[in-house]
């Protein structure tokens, strides 16, 4: 509890990537990066596409959310699987 995450949809075997778009956190032209990120849990393993998009750097953080700056990012409390999917990015 109270670790960083980075946006994320729900985890489910069914998934519909393309549909997993509607969810982003805000309107920006989003791209799939190359790969993915896959991690793997005592229950179950987790394969994760990852998405960026570029925004002005004065777009306000959606609701509930902040931005972090990339200099700061390593001193983020992120879970190994959200820390991967950073560095995937």
């Amino acid at each position: 509890g109270g670790m960083t995450e980075v946006p994320s949809t729900a985890w489910a075997q069914s998934f519909d990537e393309d549909a997993a778009l509607s969810e982003a956190p805000l309107q920006a032209k989003w791209r799939r990066l190359a790969g993915a990120v896959e991690h793997g849990f005592t229950h179950f393993p987790l394969r994760q596409s990852v998405y960026v998009a570029s925004v002005p750097a004065k777009t306000k953080a959606p609701e509930g959310m902040r931005w972090v700056a990339l200099a700061e990012l390593a001193g983020e409390a992120l879970p190994n699987v959200f820390r991967k999917v950073a560095v995937h990015a």
